[in-house]
């Protein structure tokens, strides 16, 4: 999922705080338009929502081994690389454990989803803090979790007999969570795309499990899962990825190097959907469908070095290194809670959102150390999220490893870290004389404070009230400033 360049000015800072928070950045929140493409009126619940949830889930699920150069949602292009430069860790443990005759496709019966209880999830999304979901409805091996006109290459007419992304939307039905769908445009390969699937020991051509033959990829294949996607699902969120064209080592991939997806055509489609109807509702497309007016900005990893923007934006980040189900994940490339809420501050200070991604099982049971990490940042939430949802950023988002968020009736301070016995901050923190200064999750008194030559100083208990190890962020918001 390579990352796209470029922001929208089209987002909108609805809260009270989102557009108070850019004004002291010196930006003027983006006044909603319909005109363009039907656009429903205003986005409003996307900039508030801030915490959502990614899942990548598909056949390579069943497969579940990724390596250092290639994670395990690229199993089928990794089988495929032939320079050790580029990574053949995938090539030969399929050569050494299954051998050079089983293709990728042979795993499609073993994507069982046998254990899938989407209420489960549901759960746990809100126990976890999550605003809103996005599940790979295709990921790029071409496999969609939902039945549709152009293909059979899909979990109701193979592997599991099931639609997966409607009973995920079924049991969310009655939740307070946003319901988004990602969508890989091209794939790895495809007859449509002048790729056919190879054998990748032998070079022979392959059948492509379910493929239909079609003589338009975009309108006659893409657009009709999408549609399928709008008309059946009404999404709050689409997610496109694949957009672009790339030689990694196994072949190119995605598209060809001249392309065009339409993609305002099938956007338009999409906000009409969404605002012609009695109750229109927001929704919104990340920047990868190459369209005019991309709603939000979609950053990938944790390795980039996020910055405050004035529109809403996305960090899409991993708790581990690969997206899908990997049995060969690394411990040490796994984060702990901890990490996860202190990037959750970072972005969020920044004016972002982070959809934080989770890979199941084949049999659709979200791994141990996947949920427990969920829960834990969903009781940090529990204590601090009044300082995360519906923020705005301040004229700038962080000192060091100390975080600022501004809401409707409060500045919160979040250092990553707990300071310790008093917290320096900057003089020039709106902390005026009259604030109080009180530490969510700890006793309610407000906490005293200093303002010296050098800045203020705010004393602290000389130890945590909140349950919280040291290595997680504190929240202390100061009202009346």
């Amino acid at each position: 999922m390579p990352e796209q360049r470029g922001i929208s000015r089209r987002g909108a800072l609805t809260a009270a705080g989102a557009a108070a928070g850019a004004a002291m950045l010196g930006f003027a929140a983006p006044a909603a338009r319909a005109a363009d493409l039907g656009r429903p009126a205003a986005t409003p619940w996307f900039p508030s929502a801030k915490f959502g949830i990614f899942i990548h889930w598909g056949v390579y699920s069943a497969l579940a081994w990724g390596d250092a150069k290639h994670a395990a949602e690229w199993y089928l292009y990794a089988m495929n690389v032939t320079d050790p430069a580029r990574g053949t860790g995938t090539r030969e443990h399929h050569l050494r454990t299954y051998g050079p005759e089983v293709n990728y496709d042979d795993f499609i019966p073993r994507f069982t989803a046998r254990r899938y209880d989407p209420r489960a999830w549901v759960r746990l999304f809100e126990q976890a803090g999550a605003r809103y979901f996005v599940l790979t409805s295709k990921h790029h091996d071409g496999f969609q979790l939902f039945d549709n006109p152009a293909s059979d290459r899909n979990s109701v007419r193979l592997g599991p007999r099931r639609d997966l992304v409607g009973e995920l939307f079924h049991a969310a039905r009655h939740s307070e969570l946003k319901r988004g769908l990602y969508h890989s445009l091209g794939e790895f390969y495809s007859p449509a795309l002048g790729t056919p699937p190879r054998n990748p020991y032998t070079g022979v051509e392959i059948p492509y499990t379910g493929f239909r033959p079609v003589t338009d990829y975009v309108r006659q294949y893409e657009h009709v899962h999408l549609k399928t996607l709008i008309d059946r699902y009404d999404p709050d969120v689409l997610w496109a990825d694949g957009q672009g064209y790339h030689e990694f080592g196994g072949g190119s991939i995605f598209r060809p190097k001249v392309w065009d997806w339409h993609s305002d055509e099938i956007l338009a489609y999409y906000y009409r959907n969404a605002a012609d109807r009695p109750r229109p509702k927001s929704v919104v497309a990340n920047d990868r469908f190459e369209y005019a007016h991309p709603d939000y900005v979609t950053v990938e990893g944790d390795n980039k070095t996020y910055v405050l923007r004035p529109d809403p934006w996305e960090a899409c980040l991993n708790i581990g290194k690969s997206w899908g189900y990997n049995e060969n994940e690394d411990p040490a490339k796994i984060k702990s809670a901890a990490r996860l809420v202190q990037l959750l501050a970072e972005v969020v200070s920044k004016n972002g959102n982070m959809l934080l991604n989770i890979g199941p099982r084949e049999d659709g049971t979200i791994p141990d150390w996947m949920s427990s990490r969920l829960l834990e940042v969903g009781r940090w939430l529990r204590i601090n999220g009044r300082a995360i949802y519906g923020s705005a950023p301040w004229r700038r988002a962080m000192d060091g490893a100390l975080c600022y968020t501004r809401t409707r009736d409060a500045f919160h301070l979040i250092p990553l870290h707990w300071p310790g016995v008093k917290l320096a901050v900057p003089g020039d923190v709106p902390i005026t004389g009259h604030a109080r200064v009180r530490l969510l999750g700890g006793h309610s008194r407000p906490l005293p404070w200093t303002r010296t030559a050098d800045g203020i100083v705010i004393d602290l208990p000389a130890r945590r009230t909140d349950g919280f190890t040291e290595e997680f962020p504190a929240v202390l918001s100061v009202s009346a400033w």
